[in-house]
């Protein structure tokens, strides 16, 4: 009876008009379940042929015959590793849970705040759900288009130091894509390097690098969940469908756990929010106000080359003089990370006084403190986008 329960559980995902394996695999199911066992077999039959690796097909179709001579007690009877076997029903499990959790395409996450123009899509990762979802960025609101399965590190979640085979929590950017005939087999059809350790990590001492968006060696499909050295890993054909959409440097990818969701009006309405802080922070800067400026700034702050008492130092001793200062913040960003009360603005700043000025790509890590308010924790340039960054379709 446990493989039937699984069955039911895989059926209430929706196929699509596209032929992905998973969609096929599921077609078969239905057959199952609308007792044309012939019809399934039939289909798996021909998945397996076009998918011969791919290992939870393999375990239905095996089942689906043995049932033809006698009545089957379990999933997976034909397989004699344990292991194997518990890797494949969790990741019936998990794509079943990620099914549950996104049934509405209508809802954003929370993570995606506000996207400037730059940022023509972005890819938020549900370690919990082992689910990779792809958004577009329609005038600044997110629309999911894409979501695939994915395996992390073996270690699980929330990577602090080098060597723990876990995958980190938070908000990056992909750095530069490695074509597969420069990479070791087990990297599949390609990487997509990952900026960890960020800012933040950074800050927090978090250690460890290498961590990359990859393909499958070749014989795999795709991996059990917990599978890799740190890295967010995807079957070859769906790490290729996914790179088209990367924009070098100016694709963020959010890595959390337990990705919250919100309704339309609940984005809008955090949105609102979110943009007001960082308002606030460009006001209180033009007022001339230094105080009122520098209480936008943790006790906590470093950028690397001042702490905040000295930060405090230079800002009073450049505002000294000051009669006037403008400033305009364009193609604002503000990213959540998944896990912490932590908020990342990216903008171009464009400044004026009365002796300097001067325009900046800047990002930001603001983190809510003790007292609820948000203050900034670090501060600094960045690389100005380039739009002609686009990774190319692999043919």
């Amino acid at each position: 009876m446990q493989y039937f329960f699984i069955i039911l559980i895989l059926l209430s995902f929706q196929s699509g008009a596209q032929a992905h394996p998973e969609e096929r695999l599921l077609l078969a199911l239905q057959a199952v379940q609308s007792s044309s066992p012939e019809k399934a077999e039939s289909l798996l039959q021909q998945l397996i042929e076009d998918e011969p690796e791919f290992k939870l097909a393999h375990m239905v179709y095996a089942d689906i015959l043995a049932a033809k001579s006698s009545p089957l007690k379990q999933a997976g009877m034909g397989l004699a590793d344990r292991t194997e076997l518990d890797a494949l029903l969790t990741e019936v499990q998990v794509r079943y849970q990620s099914n549950l959790k996104n049934n509405n395409d209508e809802n954003i996450p929370a993570v995606l705040s506000r996207l400037d123009e730059n940022y023509a899509h972005a890819i938020v990762i549900d370690l919990e759900q082992s689910r990779l979802f792809v958004f577009e960025n329609n005038a600044g609101q997110p629309y999911k288009i894409s979501d695939y399965y994915i395996s992390m590190g073996r270690g699980g979640a929330e990577k602090k130091q080098e060597g723990d085979l876990r995958t980190p929590l938070g908000v990056y950017f992909v750095q530069s894509h490695i074509p597969d005939y420069k990479l070791a087999d087990k990297y599949g059809a390609g990487a997509y390097p990952l900026n960890y350790p960020n800012a933040w990590d950074l800050f927090n001492g978090r250690t460890g690098s290498g961590i990359w968006l990859h393909g499958t060696r070749s014989g795999t499909y795709n991996r059990p969940p917990l599978a890799s050295e740190g890295c967010v890993v995807l079957p070859n054909d769906d790490l290729i469908k996914m790179g088209s959409y990367i924009n070098l440097k100016q694709t963020p990818v959010l890595i959390g756990q337990n990705i919250k969701w919100l309704t339309q009006q609940q984005w809008l309405q955090q949105r609102t929010v979110n943009s007001r802080i960082f308002q606030n922070w460009i006001n209180d800067w033009q007022s001339l106000d230094v105080d009122s400026y520098l209480s936008h700034y943790s006790q906590s702050f470093n950028n690397g080359s001042k702490d905040f008492y000295h930060w405090v130092k230079h800002k009073r001793r450049v505002a000294k003089y000051k009669t006037y200062i403008k400033v305009k913040a364009s193609d604002v960003s503000v990213l959540m990370h998944p896990n912490e009360d932590v908020m990342v603005v990216s903008f171009r700043q464009n400044y004026k006084s009365d002796n300097f000025s001067g325009e900046s790509w800047k990002r930001q890590y603001w983190r809510k403190e003790f007292d609820g308010e948000w203050r900034i924790v670090y501060e600094g340039d960045v690389a100005e986008p380039e739009t002609q960054q686009l990774v190319k379709r692999n043919p």
